[in-house]
C-alpha cells in the first residue's frame, strides 16, 4: 500500500509548537508514570499511568492518519478516546472517593454521562462527526466530580501532607485542563465550523484559543509528572462499602 504524506498537514503540525510541547510532556508524564510504578503499584492509579500511555500512542496514530490521508478524518480516535477517558476518570475518584453521598452521585454522573455517550453513537456519524455534548457533559462532571475529592479531602486530611497525594496532583491538572478546555471545546467546534470561511482574522482567533487549550493541557502534563515523583504510595483501602 503506498502512502502519501501531505505536506500541508505534517506543517501543521510541525508549525505548532504548543502541540508538539504538549506532545513531548504528555510522553513525560507517562514515563515518569513508569519510573514511579512500583510506587502506585496494586493501587488504582497504574490505571491512570496506562491510559497515559495509550493517550499518547492515541496522539500518534490519529497524527499519522490525518498526515497520510489514510481516511478523510481522524474523529474516530477521539471518539473512542473520549470513553476510556472519562471511564477511567471517574472510576478513579469512585476508587478514592469514602464519602456515600459522593460516590452514588458519581455513579449517576457516570450513568448520564453513559447515555449521552449512547445516544451520540446511535443517533451520529461515530466516524465523522464529534460528540460536543458528551465532551462538554464529560468535562464539565469531571469538575464537579473532583470537587467532590477536594471538599472531602479537605475536610478529613491534614492539609500539611495533602502534597503527598497523587490524587491531589491528578485533581489540579484535571481542574486546569478541564477549566480551559470546556470553552475551547465549545468555541472551536460549535463556533469555528460556523466561522471558518467567514474571515481570517476570526479563523486566527480560534487558532489562537485553540493553542490556548494545549499549553493547558502541556501544564496539566508537568503537574502529573511531579506528582508521580512527590507524591507517596496512597492509601488506598478496597471495596469501601456504600452503606
Amino acid at each position: 500500500m503506498d502512502i502519501n504524506i501531505s505536506s500541508e498537514r505534517l506543517a501543521h503540525i510541525l508549525n505548532n509548537p504548543s502541540l508538539l510541547t504538549m506532545d513531548f510532556l504528555e510522553l513525560f508524564s507517562f514515563l515518569m508514570g513508569l519510573i514511579y510504578w512500583k510506587k502506585f503499584s496494586k493501587t488504582p492509579i497504574i490505571w491512570f499511568i496506562l491510559f497515559l500511555g495509550y493517550n499518547f500512542i492515541n496522539e500518534m496514530v490519529s497524527a499519522f492518519v490525518y498526515v497520510t490521508k489514510l481516511v478523510d478524518m481522524n474523529f474516530v480516535f477521539y471518539n473512542i478516546r473520549y470513553f476510556i477517558c472519562f471511564t477511567v476518570y471517574y472510576g478513579l475518584y469512585y476508587k478514592f472517593l469514602k464519602n456515600t453521598t459522593y460516590k452514588r452521585a458519581t455513579i449517576l454522573l457516570g450513568a448520564i454521562w453513559g447515555i449521552i455517550y449512547l445516544s451520540f453513537i446511535f443517533n451520529s456519524d461515530f466516524l465523522s462527526e464529534k460528540p460536543i455534548l458528551a465532551a462538554v457533559t464529560g468535562d464539565f462532571f469531571l469538575i464537579v466530580i473532583i470537587l467532590f475529592y477536594l471538599v472531602e479531602t479537605i475536610n478529613n486530611t491534614d492539609l500539611s501532607k495533602i502534597q503527598d497525594s497523587i490524587l491531589i496532583f491528578i485533581s489540579v491538572g484535571l481542574l486546569v485542563s478541564s477549566v480551559i478546555q470546556l470553552p475551547v471545546v465549545i468555541m472551536t467546534y460549535v463556533g469555528w465550523a460556523k466561522i471558518t470561511d467567514a474571515s481570517n482574522s476570526f479563523n486566527t482567533f480560534f487558532s489562537i484559543v485553540r493553542n490556548a487549550s494545549f499549553w493547558a493541557y502541556c501544564v496539566m502534563y508537568v503537574i502529573f509528572a511531579y506528582g508521580f515523583y512527590r507524591a507517596k504510595r496512597p492509601q488506598f483501602v478496597k471495596n469501601i462499602k456504600l452503606g
